[in-house]
Formats: C-alpha cells, structure tokens, sequence
C-alpha cells in the first residue's frame, strides 16, 4: 500500500519488488477531465496537487502495469472532448495494459467503494476477471446503487486469467505474513499496539520513515521519539507492515551481546551461520558484519526493531545517553551494516533523543500529538468519542481536553467513559485538578525532574499556543530566555516539546507547568502568528485563524481580532454558519466596538431571523464608521435597505438605497453601483412594479458594458427575462434568455449557458411545451455530468422530476427527486436537500398521499433547523399545519401554525396575517368541535 498520494513514491514502491509482483494496481481518490484531458489527481513529495495523466502513471510503473489496472477515480472511463480524446482507462491500454477499470461518469463514493470490496471479493476467491466484474455489477444493482452501469472494463488482447489460486487447491502457496501487531508486547506481555486496520494517521511520518529504510544509502535506520503514549511502537509496527520483503525482529528488553545474538540466532536457518554468531572467541562486530553481508548476498534483510529503548539510556548532563553495554552492542551493529552497504535496516522507539555518535546514520523521527484529521479518525475508533457515543457531550469534551491528542490517554478514558458502574463526572474532575494519574501513564517521574526552572518558564510560555506552532513563534514569547535555542533543542529530545511532521512545536497539556500569564504574552503570541500565518501567507485555515484570534482576544490586540474576526465572519456567512459568525463577532466586541464587527453580527442575526437586533447592530456600525471609508458605509446602508425591504417599508428602503447609491457614484464603485441598482429592481419586481424593475435594470446593463462586464451583462438579462416571465411575457423572456445564452457561449461560459437553458426549459414547462423542456433538460444533465456540474445537475433533475409529476407520471417524477436527493447528500449540500425534500413533499401531497409529505416535512424540519433556515422553517411548519388539519388533528396543526406564525411575526413577515387567521380558523374549530 501507498499512501502518500505522489506517483514518485508509487514508483519507489513498484522499483522494489520483483517483475510481476503486482497484480493489481488500485488507485482510488479524485479524478477530472481538466481542459478535456484525462487527469488524475496525485501529489508532489512537499504535498502540492499534481494532475497525473495516464502517461505519468504508466512513466512511474516503469510499464511494468500489473495485469489488472482499477481507476476507481471519477470519469477514469469517460472520453473528453466529447469523444475526441481516449479517457484515461484507454491511454492506460496503449501504454500496455491489458484489463482496466474506470468510472465513466462522477461515482458517489459509497458506490466506488462497494464496487471494490465486490470485485476484490471475487477475484480473491479465484474468479475470473470478467466473472468478476460481472457479479460486482450484480452486487450493485442488488444494493440500487445509481452508478452501477458506469463501472466500465476496458480491455486489450486476451484478458488474464485468474489472478489467485482458488482455496484448497493442492500446491496454493500461504497467504503473506500476518501484521507484526503481536510482535510488540508490554511488560504484562499484552499487545500495546493497534492491528494494521485501527491504526489511524501519522501519513508524513510514516512517508518519511519509509524513504529512509528503502532508498537511503546513508542512514541506516530511523529514531522514532517523543513523550509516552504517541504512538512510537504503533508507528513503528505500521513500518514492519509496510515492508513485508524484510524478515522483522522485534525485542522490547534491555540489549545486550547475548540477548542480540539469541534473537538473531533464532532467525537464522543455516547451522553453521547460527554457530559463526555464537562464537564468542571473535569479536561481535566481526560476527554480524559476516553473517549479515551472507544474508545480503541471498536476498535475506532484517529489520531490527529495538521497542521501549529508553531502558538502554542513562541521564547525563541534562540528557541522556547509552548505558556501557548497550552503546557496544549498537556501535557494533551499525558498523557491520555499513560495512559492506547491506540492506539491513534499525528502527528505534524511545522516549528521548540521546547523545551517541552513530546517531548520524540515523533519521530522528519526533512524534506530536494527533491534530486535525487525525484525531477525528481517532475519535471514531473510539466507542465513547464516536459519532454514535451515547456519552454526553460535555464529559466527552473534557475527556478530549484531558487527553490532549495523546492516543493513549484517549485509549484510556475510552474506557472510563464506557464503564457505566463508576461516577465518571467525579473522575474527570478529579483528573482535571490533579492529573498525576494520566501523567504517570506517558512521564517518567526522571524526566520531571530534568525540568529546570528555566525550562519551565520556556514551557509556560509555550503554552498559551493551542496549535503547534514554528520555531520563530516560540523564540517570540520566549524572548527573555537565555540560550533558547539549546533549550527548545533539549525540550525536544526529551518529549517535552513535540514536533509536528512539518517542524511546528507545541507544548503538552499534560505537563505539570501552568500557562503563561498576561496580556502581554497573548498579544505578542498574537502578533507573531498573525505576521506568520495571515500577512505572509499565501492563505490561512480556519483553524489557524481561530487560533490567532484566541490570542488576540486574550492579549487585547484589537486590530488583528478585528481582521480576523470579520474574514472569518465574512466566510461563514457565505457558508450559512451563522450562528458562529454570530459567536466570534460577540466575543470581539468584547475588547472592542468596531464598526466592522457590528456589520457582520448585523448581516448574521439577518439571516436567523433576528431583525430587531441587526436593525440595531446595522445602525451601531453606521454610527462608528468613520467618514473616510465611505465603501464600508456604503454596504451597511445597503444592508440596512434590505432589513426595511424584509419589513415591506419600501419607501424607508428606497431613501437608503439612495443613500448608499449615492455614496458609490461619489467614490466610482462601479460594482457596488451594480449591486444596488439590482436589489432596487429586485425590491420593485416584488411590488409588482415590473416596469421599475426593469428600468432599474436596465441601468445595470449599462455599467456592466461601461466596464465589459459581459458575464455581469449575461446574469441581468436573465433577470430581466425573469421579470418577464412573471408578467407573463413568455417570448419576451424568452429573447432575453436568448441573448443571455449567446454572450455566455461567446466567452466559453458553459456554467452560464447550463444555468440559461435551465430557464428556457422552465419557460417551455409553463407553456405546456414539456416534451421541448425534456428534451433540453436531458442535454443539459449531459453537459453537466462531462464538465462536472454536480450541483447544477441536481437542479436539473429536480426540474425533470416536475415536469413528470405535471403529467402525472409519478413514478418517474420521484426517482428523479431521488436521484437530486443522493447528489445533494453525497455533496454534503443541505440546502439542496431541503429543496428537493420540498418538492418531494409537495408532489405527495398534490397525490393525496398526506402522510407520505407530513413525514418529508418533518425530515425537512430537522435539515432547516440544522442550517438555521428560518423563512425555510416558518413555511415548512405552515405546510404541516395546513396537512394535519386536513387529517383533522386540530391540536398539533395548531401547534405547528402557531409556531410559524411567531416566527413570521419576528422577521416581520408580510406572510404573518395569512398564517394569523389560518390560526383563528383552526382555533374555530376546535372551539365547535
């Protein structure tokens, strides 16, 4: 298995068996036609996105192509160029290959990976490729999945045979070696590592160790350190796994001339090889440098791996180094190896960086805690930090916080969490304020007392940073401190820093050290991070901005909380998260009131429905911005003529317009021109003032052209052509939509033309015209499936699935909706869900089928409630009020009713009266019945 993602690495890996190994290539993750050419998306060795072709792959396997190649990669069998260019599973053919598998459109990941495991399961029972293959396809339709008939076989000349030998036949060889998990044994004997399918993360590391031990011709081995708990000996087990041409010997015991030669004894078959180590006249290097150039010369390398190896060490001048009798043994060892360049290979777990001079010959691999993807990985492994965990939640996240990324204490509180016979809220806290308990689970009680005061205050001051950090963040806190470098050295080789893959340092929780103190930290902690990561960086994760904010907020550093705050802000209101953008801007306006942040607090309490308080927060941001930005004012009065249009105080909404319109002719902002005039027109549209409308637009048609806007040109007249349709001016909308799809062709806009002739099609649908409208629409999922347009290609099949309905062909109408449904999920687009669930539940409910749409409607409910949809929500609670009175359950339809009523009433609704005598109605009812 490779799993760094990069063809180099592929290729190292192929380079190192023999012809012929490898049946099977599998190369599963993202692929695309990019440009109209076949790609596949890979890596470089330093992590940047490389788009492979089928040559790049077939360069890397040197063409030594296994004899079954599965691309299970997005459109691996879709020609580009509508035909012109072979797809990749064809280009794979004429480089050599003789049978591959490809997808020939977008596949939902569920689906491609059921494919595998059916494939696999087959031909590892000895079938045939296309007996294979055909009970893969057979496995897919039975479990409905979509894609079934996209997995395609390309094949060249006679198709191999049977890749395996069938089970019981006489002469099989055994299958490969089972994982070395149980080579690595605690004290009690228990098995302390993972098994090959648990072990989670640890990819750069693991990608790092394995260049060392297959290509260098320098070092002989790699170190493998950092603080109890982290995962060495797994890390290192993973590597026994992932080279499986070595023979692995595995001792977690102090090492000594008799305990190294026993152990190799016993792994030696040759008599006379085992009596030549034995022989304790000659000297030890001697010994091994024979018998292991012997071993080399027949294809035979060890990989030696020294588990536990801080029992070998003594402290020493703030360090520590080898014992006596270990250093001999391990000199002697490295020396024969190097001797004669053979391939065997040392890995060493250990607490701690030591000091010996062999060292050199060896990587140093540090270990950190598990972050990010990882340690969600890790979470789900795990029953009480699952998904599925019935543990409440806040036990759960103090478990997290104790723990600290450390795979064992994770491993460990798992199981206090489980057990249901203690008090674990008791326990937590108990752990919280006095955690000796976990810290004699990853310290050892000597390395506290290596912990000089000096250290300590360089610890503390690391503390205040969540995330690992570089070096120079560090040496910015710890200004103070003298001889810092040798410091920060020395904390790393005693595991109390810890060394992320790309050399970031972080400082455990675990440690018994207190935070930093002080405004002053956090803000220079602030402003470092906010230089490193945010001004100098190309870009930033969210992650690293929170953590800089953090640090603003705490070290009062106003102007870097205000820049991130209102990115981030920014970000996830166009995410729909608004209840954090909501969250951060409260927190920052804490230390300041900055007109920026009432702006974003003001845009997301809008958006759930929180009018009263973003009228007040708009007019707080109007009132602090400063007179010289005018593009800001000019957006906060913008913003607030939307609230008065929402409270259908048009008049009030007209005069800021005008405002805001005003101010960006006066500073010559021609797009937020543009933007205003198109919500004037909007604001008229709703009115019924058509006319207006247009007028208004067509005043945006002329900067667009002013500036050669011509995809901002396109998206007005489809605007217009809107308009039209609602007055009912079909052949008018028509023209414009027209015109639209023309400018779009023009500058090779397939996205706009999808979009345009979306629109033609639904004119056509009104118009009755539903054979022309299927006719575009199904052209339309066409283009959308070869470029990729998984959203618009929902859409589209929700558009298809009315039409059928309006015909009454049902049926097909909801497998349409379904399919729209299965692409929005996929995609994780919970409004898309919503939209579809909406139009699933109307059409069932046009069918009569009530209680088919009042359990859609409730699905729905529970999406809007998760996105914060509040208008979404108001209609859906009226939906089911109205279906529920039909039934004749007057209690919860008014139930429902009253609870869309009161939120209509908050965003100051114009729809509220409607719903307010629907609730005299059914209270009538109830009153007679």
């Amino acid at each position: 298995m490779e799993e760094s993602g990069c063809l180099s690495e592929l290729g190292y890996l192929v380079d190192s068996y023999d012809q012929n190994y490898f049946d099977v290539l599998h190369l599963t993750g993202h692929a695309t036609l990019q440009a109209g050419q076949p790609r596949f998306v890979t890596e470089t060795l330093t992590g940047e996105a490389y788009y492979a072709s089928a040559a790049d792959i077939a360069q890397e396997l040197q063409f030594r192509l296994p004899k079954l190649i599965f691309l299970s990669g997005c459109r691996t069998g879709q020609a580009g160029n509508g035909g012109d260019v072979p797809s990749m599973a064809e280009e794979l053919l004429q480089a050599g290959a003789k049978a591959v598998l490809g997808w020939g459109q977008k596949v939902l990941d569920p689906e491609a990976t059921a494919a595998a495991a059916a494939l696999y399961q087959e031909l590892a029972a000895g079938k045939q490729i296309v007996e294979a293959v055909a009970s893969t396809y057979q496995a897919l339709i039975k479990n409905q999945a979509r894609d079934w008939h996209l997995l395609r076989l390309y094949a060249a000349g006679d198709l191999p045979g049977a890749l395996v030998t069938p089970l019981r036949t006489r002469g099989r060889k055994p299958a490969p070696a089972p994982s070395v998990t149980t080579q690595f044994l605690d004290p009690a004997g228990k098995v302390k590592v993972p098994t090959r399918e648990s072990f989670v993360g640890r990819r750069r590391q693991l990608q790092n160790c394995l260049r060392v031990l297959t290509q260098s011709s320098n070092e002989i081995g790699v170190l493998i350190h950092g603080m109890g708990g982290l995962g060495k000996s797994s890390l290192a087990a993973r590597l026994c796994d992932r080279l499986p041409t070595f023979e692995r010997v595995v001792w977690v015991e102090r090492i000594d001339e008799g305990n190294l030669v026993s152990r190799l004894a016993e792994n030696l078959d040759d008599n006379e090889q085992r009596k030549s180590l034995q022989n304790y006249e000659e000297e030890l290097k001697f010994r091994l440098r024979r018998v292991l150039q012997q071993l080399h010369e027949v294809g035979k390398s060890f990989l030696l791996v020294l588990d536990d190896f801080e029992v070998n060490l003594a402290p020493r001048n703030e360090g520590y180094v080898l014992q006596a009798e270990a250093a001999e043994v391990l000199k002697a060892l490295v020396w024969a190896i190097r001797e004669n360049y053979t391939s065997h290979r040392i890995i060493i777990t250990c607490r701690y960086d030591f000091e010996f001079s062999l060292l050199q010959y060896f990587y140093k691999q540090p270990l950190d805690a598990l972050q990010g993807a990882d340690l969600r990985k890790k979470f789900n492994r795990l029953t009480a930090f699952g998904d599925k965990s019935q543990v409440d939640e806040a036990l759960k996240l103090q478990a997290q916080r104790l723990a600290d990324g450390n795979p064992r204490l994770l491993e460990w509180l798992d199981k206090i969490l489980q057990n249901k016979t203690v008090d674990q809220a008791a326990i937590l806290q108990r752990l919280a304020a006095d955690p000796v308990e976990l810290r004699e689970q990853v310290l050892a009680e000597a390395l506290l007392q290596q912990m000089d005061e000096t250290m300590r205050e360089m610890l503390s001051r690391g503390l205040v940073f969540e995330l690992p950090v570089p070096r120079e963040a560090l040496a910015a806190v710890c200004e103070n401190i003298p001889s810092l470098e040798d410091y920060i050295n020395r904390a790393v080789a005693l595991g109390l820093l810890e060394v992320s893959h790309d050399e970031a340092l972080r400082v455990p929780r675990i440690l018994p050290v207190l935070a930093g103190d002080g405004e002053v930290l956090y803000k220079q902690g602030a402003e470092v991070l906010y230089r490193l990561w945010w001004e100098q960086a190309e870009t930033s994760t969210e992650e690293r901005a929170l953590e800089i904010h953090q640090l603003a907020y705490k070290g009062k550093a106003e102007k870097i909380a205000v820049d991130v705050t209102t990115a981030l802000a920014r970000t996830w209101i166009n995410l729909s998260r608004f209840r954090q953008a909501v969250n951060i801007c409260q927190v920052t306006l804490k230390i300041t009131d900055n007109y920026h942040i009432f702006h974003q607090l003001a845009r997301s309490e809008k958006e759930l429905g929180d009018i009263e308080s973003a009228l007040k927060d708009y007019e707080k941001a109007r009132s602090l911005c400063p007179v010289e930005d005018e593009k800001t004012k000019a957006a906060i009065i913008h913003n607030l003529a939307g609230i008065h249009v929402l409270q259908g105080q048009f008049s009030k909404a007209m005069s800021f317009y005008q405002q805001s319109l005003e101010i960006a002719i006066r500073i010559g902002d021609y797009k937020g021109q543009a933007a205003i005039l198109h919500d004037i027109a909007s604001m008229y549209a709703s009115q019924g003032q058509s006319d207006k409308a247009i007028t208004y637009l067509q005043q945006v048609n002329e900067i667009d052209e002013r500036l050669d806007n011509l995809p901002g040109k396109a998206t007005t007249l489809n605007t217009i052509a809107t308009i039209y349709v609602n007055q009912g001016k079909l052949q008018d909308a028509i023209t414009y939509l027209q015109e639209s799809f023309g400018i779009y062709k023009n500058i090779g806009n397939v996205q706009g033309q999808v979009v345009t002739s979306l629109n033609i099609a639904n004119i056509y649908d009104m118009q009755g015209k539903y054979k022309d409208a299927i006719i575009i629409l199904d052209e339309l999922l066409i283009i959308e499936e070869n470029n990729g347009y998984i959203y618009e290609q929902a859409v589209t099949l929700n558009s298809i699935a009315f039409i059928y309905s309006k015909q009454g062909q049902f049926d097909k109408s909801i497998a349409y909706f379904e399919r729209s449904f299965e692409i929005t999920k996929s995609l994780k687009n919970v409004n898309g869900q919503a939209t579809t669930l909406t139009n699933r539940a109307f059409i069932n409910a046009r069918q009569g089928k009530v209680k088919e749409a009042i359990l859609l409607y409730e699905q729905l409910l529970e999406l809007q409630e998760s996105i914060d949809d509040i208008p979404g929500k108001a209609a859906t609670l009226r939906m089911l009020g109205q279906l529920l009175a039909k039934q004749g359950n007057f209690d919860m339809a008014l139930y429902n009713l009253q609870q869309s009523l009161e939120i209509l009433q908050r965003i100051q609704s114009p729809h509220a009266e409607e719903v307010r005598q629907m609730v005299e109605r059914i209270q009538g009812l109830i009153g007679n019945s």
